[in-house]
């Protein structure tokens, strides 16, 4: 496929050079016409096929989600954000008055509060491992993992730094001491190739409007098979029971049996942890990105990624900038943020400069103090060059 016929799947870019997909990841025409045929079918009109569409619909994300991950369906949990699977498992785990948590001082607050949360109701420790230089490698956690260590988590790309960290070495450290491995996989997932069995990973979340390019409202929940059996979901619904125990419940509403009774089981693997009541417009639309994404090959998207934040961050160091992010790929996706001779201290100012660039065209982020840009494989060398050249048009 053509990066032309790429650009034109992706009516924003007409308007736009978004530079931003570590924000929003711009939808693909295939992902906007799913959401409005689906509203359409299920609201505008009666037609009894586009509800049973919407139930299919579930199962084919759940699909396209493992496909895209290399694991079981029966390890994906649909969710709503990242936050929400986090909060899932978080409030799962058998916590133990001495545990602790170990967490960075990188993370977003989506995967910090929840564990928070949890220290406030269980007497939990979160322990925060400092950065080196806005690196996290592996020995920088190694003081803080001990014996009474229940999880790790991490985020795998930091949102700020773009720092990469190695999944594979902190399993390994996680394991060693007993602890779980969780990862908030946002940044990553959609811009890099993320095989959470492979890694070692225990738990991924993430949600499906960054570098999956699909809407708000929807994302994934991976529980490895063998932990998700053992934990009990801290919210439960009709969808969240035993399959079998669904069906004879269904069965005695629509039939006039007793429905009001307690239950046996919960539903197999991740899907004890899936959110209830998702909209099936959203689905259909997150299932067209995840297609999307499937289809253009997740080694091609990485390596394209790989190459225009190389490109970026090779060209910013050539002329002067700070520039936060690792330059070895193994240790960096499609976040590059720059510091420069620049206060953004002040919120005023941080508005200032981001509508700098959008006045302009371009869109990035004001983010950590410095300006974080984001491009993903639908953007252009051109792209980066224009950047460039607003970039250095800040006073």
């Amino acid at each position: 496929m053509s990066n032309l016929d790429i650009r034109r799947e992706f009516p924003l870019l007409e308007e736009v050079v978004w530079l931003a997909s570590a924000g929003v990841g711009p939808m693909p025409r295939r992902a906007l016409d799913a959401l409005a045929a689906t509203q359409r079918d299920l609201y505008e009109g009666f037609d009894p096929e586009a509800w049973r569409e919407a139930e299919r619909t579930e199962e084919k994300v759940r699909r396209l989600v493992a496909s895209l991950l290399g694991v079981d369906r029966e390890e994906v949990a649909l969710v709503r954000s990242t936050t929400e699977g986090l909060n899932a498992i978080a409030a799962a785990l058998p916590w133990a008055r001495g545990d602790n948590v170990v967490i960075t001082d990188q993370e977003y607050p989506a995967n910090a509060i929840p564990w928070y949360h949890q220290a406030r109701r269980h007497g939990v420790e979160v322990r925060v491992v400092p950065s080196q230089g806005w690196r996290l490698p592996v020995d920088a956690f190694a003081e803080a993992v001990d014996d009474h260590t229940r999880v790790i988590a991490v985020s795998h790309v930091q949102f700020a730094s773009g720092f990469r960290v190695d999944l594979a070495g902190l399993a390994g450290l996680a394991h060693t001491h007993g602890a779980l491995l969780v990862v908030d996989a946002i940044q990553s997932v959609g811009a890099i190739q993320v095989r959470p069995r492979d890694l070692g990973v225990d738990v991924l979340a993430c949600g499906g409007y960054k570098w999956l390019c699909g809407p708000e409202g929807t994302g994934f929940l991976y529980v490895r098979k063998e932990l998700a059996e053992g934990l009990l979901p801290a919210q439960v619904g009709f969808p969240n029971i035993a399959s079998g125990e669904h069906d004879e419940l269904w069965d005695a509403l629509c039939g006039g049996g007793m429905w009001v009774r307690d239950f046996s089981g919960y539903a197999g693997g991740a899907r004890r942890f899936d959110g209830v009541g998702m909209n099936p417009a959203l689905l259909s639309a997150f299932a067209a990105a995840v297609e999307y994404s499937l289809e253009l090959g997740p080694e091609w998207t990485e390596a394209r990624v790989l190459e225009l934040s190389g490109s970026l961050t090779s060209e910013l160091s050539q002329r002067g900038y700070e520039v936060v992010t690792p330059k070895e790929p193994a240790e960096r996706a499609g976040i590059v943020l720059i510091r420069g001779p620049w206060d953004l201290a002040s919120a005023e100012t941080r508005e200032g400069v981001e509508r700098h660039f959008l006045e302009r065209g371009l869109k990035v982020h004001v983010r950590a103090g410095g300006i974080r840009v984001s491009p993903h494989f639908f953007n252009t060398e051109e792209d980066l060059g224009r950047f460039l050249s607003v970039l250095a048009q800040i006073g």
